[in-house]
């Protein structure tokens, strides 16, 4: 989801806040709202500028490897492309959690399904045989009879049950994903399918390497998206209680 930059806020660590949620981060409110967002703006621009920076370092160390032809290795299962998935997803699931916990309307509901969305693909991507034999028969166990499935069937069960529950706020949160500003979302989605319905198909020496790679990006805008989506909490247009 998005900030409207057009509104009046301030960047706490590099994240535009509203004044509602910066009172109790920034300290005082005292200081013109003008000057506060003249004054960290720029802030806020190196914070973007670092973050698709280091994406666009991650790909080309990545295509130097393929280059190199050590392309399977990268992309191997549990390989850097997918433990870097695995890595950049806890921060993505944290963040829409805060909007989660601290939202209070469309903000709130949006944070929950992008969330469990998130948690649901983190899932996904653990190899969990990978972790078997330690010892733990019970864990090995469940393992063998379909504890990954049944982790998807509950997290999607969960999602599908709290958004029939606050269905009040459909058009709320549809309005904050046709926003201009809910891009990284709605790339990291096309990313994601692309990787799953295009990508996977392909075959070749390095096809699973360029289906990790595209899937990495994905996740990477997934967490851009989570930052952004997390300075709307107490937005007050767009975190409104229906």
């Amino acid at each position: 989801m998005a900030v409207d930059v057009h509104r009046v806020g301030v960047v706490v660590g590099g994240l535009e806040q509203p004044s509602t949620v910066a009172a109790s981060l920034a300290g005082s409110l005292a200081t013109p709202r003008s000057v506060r967002a003249q004054g960290f703006r720029p802030l806020a621009y190196l914070a973007w500028a670092a973050v698709f920076l280091a994406i666009i370092v991650f790909n080309e160390h990545a295509i130097e490897q393929l280059r190199a032809g050590d392309a399977g290795i990268v992309g191997d299962e549990n390989g850097p492309l997918e433990n870097a998935q695995l890595v950049v997803m806890v921060p993505t699931f944290l963040l829409f959690g805060l909007a989660w916990v601290r939202g209070l309307g469309a903000v709130r509901v949006a944070g929950y399904a992008l969330g469990m969305i998130g948690a649901l693909a983190f899932a996904r991507e653990i190899d969990f045989k990978s972790l078997t034999g330690g010892g733990h028969a019970g864990f090995d166990w469940l393992v063998a009879h379909g504890l990954q499935d049944g982790l998807l069937a509950l997290l999607g069960l969960a999602l599908v049950l709290y958004l029939f529950v606050q269905r009040r706020y459909f058009w709320s949160v549809l309005r904050l994903g046709l926003r201009w500003q809910a891009w990284p979302c709605v790339a990291s989605f096309i990313l994601l399918a692309a990787a799953e319905l295009y990508f996977d198909g392909l075959s070749g020496p390095n096809a699973h390497f360029w289906e990790e790679l595209v899937e990495t990006n994905g996740y990477f805008l997934l967490a851009v998206a989570a930052w952004r989506h997390a300075s709307l909490i107490g937005d007050p247009e767009l975190d409104r209680p229906v």
